[in-house]
């Protein structure tokens, strides 16, 4: 890090030219791939003939109203986030806080959600949702079956990222603020091991509260030792709660990070480079982008292997098995479910 803060040594034919700081090199291209990715799969998406309503079935949804008002104030939050964060300080400085390119970040980031079902049928959101299947099959790291029905709520599953992802680390922000006031003597590792704790229990509340219980998303597999209400339809896995802290503790150092200057870690030094202004602020946005779409990942393909262990099964209402291509009724035996055949000596 020193490094980041050393001048350029003037010789004979001038100033020697700033290099530009690894991180920021790395993390910038990150996000500026997947910008591109998100540009190019929603773009085939909407082109494609898969752009159309998935199919909600005949078995009834009691829960209809609250998913209406659980879009509905999702769309709206979102639009207040983004003027309060992103449109207000751009006008009166065109300069975009922190908080507000983890927003735009985390709504690029949500391109990669289709990968939570690459290794196994382990999500399902529902059909009523307003939604037009999905852009899965055009992600270029492969994706499960059937994977173009899945249904992405449009109006509320992005901007769950922005809150799991923003709020998140503003309430790290403010934890880690209250705890070094009150344990001075401690280790960053341990205070971040701390709020991760913190973090845990409550995506757990939070999830099963507002999401699972309204049948909004489900885990259709999970492992039987390591989940609760196993075998009901808002059956729920103890590691999605681990990987969704992780998640957030990731996004809460990203944002811990920031120095007197507005920069974060990622976007060290893009102010001292011999560029214009507007590819800083490119750099600085991408950087960010690329980071929030790593602490994404850092939580879907764990779960995603971690839903390997998966054992047990629930069959799923019509609104929820659009994109279902395993583990219920017609339909071949789960990754998961023929791993643990074989390990047991039997595929019968």
């Amino acid at each position: 890090m020193t490094a980041l803060h050393e001048h350029p040594t003037p010789t004979a034919a001038g100033p020697a030219p700033q290099r530009r700081p690894g991180p920021l090199t790395f993390w910038s291209a990150v996000g500026a791939l997947t910008i591109a990715l998100t540009a190019y799969c929603w773009t085939r998406w909407i082109l494609s003939g898969n752009f159309t309503r998935a199919e909600t079935g005949t078995d009834s949804y009691d829960y209809l109203w609250y998913l209406r008002t659980f879009e509905i104030t999702a769309t709206a939050a979102g639009v207040v986030m983004l003027w309060c964060w992103v449109i207000r300080p751009w006008r009166r400085s065109r300069h975009v806080p922190i908080d507000g390119k983890i927003l735009l970040g985390m709504m690029f980031a949500y391109v990669v959600d289709p990968t939570l079902n690459v290794f196994n049928s382990a999500f399902a959101m529902n059909a009523h949702s307003v939604s037009y299947g999905s852009w899965g099959p055009w992600l270029p790291l492969g994706w499960s079956a059937d994977e173009e029905r899945f249904a992405e709520g449009l109006l509320w599953a992005p901007q769950l990222y922005m809150y799991f992802g923003l709020f998140a680390a503003m309430a790290g922000c403010v934890a880690l603020r209250w705890l070094r006031r009150r344990c001075p003597r401690a280790s960053n590792p341990t205070l971040y091991a701390t709020v991760f704790v913190a973090f845990t229990p409550l995506a757990f509340v939070v999830e099963m509260i507002f999401l699972v219980l309204p049948q909004l998303y489900v885990f259709p597999g999970v492992p039987s030792n390591f989940s609760v209400f196993t075998g009901e339809v808002y059956q729920y896995p103890f590691y999605q709660a681990l990987f969704a802290a992780v998640f957030g503790l990731m996004v809460t150092w990203l944002r811990d990070s920031v120095d007197e200057t507005g920069r974060s870690a990622v976007e060290r030094g893009v102010d001292r480079l011999p560029i214009a202004e507007w590819r800083r602020h490119a750099m600085s946005f991408c950087a960010v982008t690329g980071f929030c779409t790593a602490s994404a990942l850092s939580y879907f393909l764990p779960y995603g292997y971690a839903s390997m262990s998966a054992d047990t099964y629930v069959e799923l209402p019509s609104y929820l098995a659009p994109a279902a291509y395993c583990g219920v009724e017609g339909k071949p035996m789960c990754a998961s479910e023929y791993l643990d055949r074989l390990q047991n000596g039997t595929t019968e």
